[in-house]
């Protein structure tokens, strides 16, 4: 289960800016002030599902939509560890993340720079720096990770479509041979309906295919393989959703087998 942890928080300038890369209340409708989402894992006793909070995650925002922070807490509303605060530029874009353990001392600090497309180019924290070359000319990006020793730990090749959404993912070794391939398909709405996945050897060995509803949520995942060009479905998730008046999730079932395993409850004010 994917944890949902998106980054942002005021900065000094953005009174007077556009804010044009800033996807303001994380795409939530009738601008929330805070958003509280509620996890639980769904167990099956005689065959009767009972919930079990697993993560309680509130969001708050400002008035232009930036997050400014969020807090992890117990279902007795007891933080489980300090808060996330998040930083911007006059654009919206995403300058700092820190997120503080329960006595106050910083657990994760990352720093982010932009090109003036609101294209990320740069990303450092204490333990490593990860760099961003794009070429927008030919729509690609060379992705260099290293730890504070200097050594690589990441290579990268991403290449754009003409909407520069990502159309393939090239992973390469130390010795600049390929480890992997991940290419990207989209419908007409933007929305990621394939991914296929290729070994060292470029042989596909893995595909995803995903559906969406008229709110471009995802409501199933397919995962199949594929074995001398043969596909076989290895499993099927499927998501159900039940809406507000303004559009927002109040609850997403993540089901699997045919029995709802996840639940995330929406409250907005």
């Amino acid at each position: 289960m994917i944890k949902i942890k998106l980054l942002l928080l005021l900065f000094v300038l953005t009174s007077c800016s556009n804010l044009k890369y800033l996807n303001a209340f994380d795409g939530y409708k009738n601008t929330p002030k805070e958003i509280k989402l509620t996890t639980f894992r769904v167990k099956y006793i005689d065959n009767l599902p009972q919930k079990e909070i697993r993560t309680i995650d509130i969001f708050y925002y400002d008035s232009k939509g930036r997050r400014i922070k969020n807090l992890e807490v117990d279902s007795n509303g007891l933080p489980i560890s300090g808060e996330t605060n998040y930083s911007y530029d006059r654009y919206g874009n995403n300058t700092q993340y820190i997120f503080y353990n329960k006595d106050g001392t910083i657990n994760v600090k990352n720093n982010y720079k932009y090109n003036k497309f609101g294209q990320l180019i740069e990303k450092t924290s204490d333990k490593s720096i990860t760099k961003y070359e794009i070429d927008r000319k030919n729509r690609i990006c060379k992705i260099t990770g290293r730890n504070n020793h200097g050594s690589i730990t990441e290579k990268a090749l991403l290449k754009y479509d003409e909407k520069w959404r990502d159309s393939v993912l090239i992973s390469f070794d130390h010795s600049d041979k390929v480890k992997s391939k991940i290419e990207f398909l989209y419908d007409k709405n933007g929305n990621e309906i394939q991914s296929n996945w290729f070994n060292s050897e470029n042989i596909l060995y893995e595909i995803y295919k995903k559906k969406y509803d008229f709110k471009n949520n995802t409501t199933q995942v397919n995962k199949y393989q594929i074995h001398n060009g043969d596909e076989t479905l290895i499993s099927v998730t499927n998501f159900e959703y039940k809406y507000d008046r303004f559009g927002n999730s109040i609850e997403q079932k993540l089901i699997f087998d045919g029995k709802a395993s996840w639940i995330i409850e929406g409250e907005f004010k």
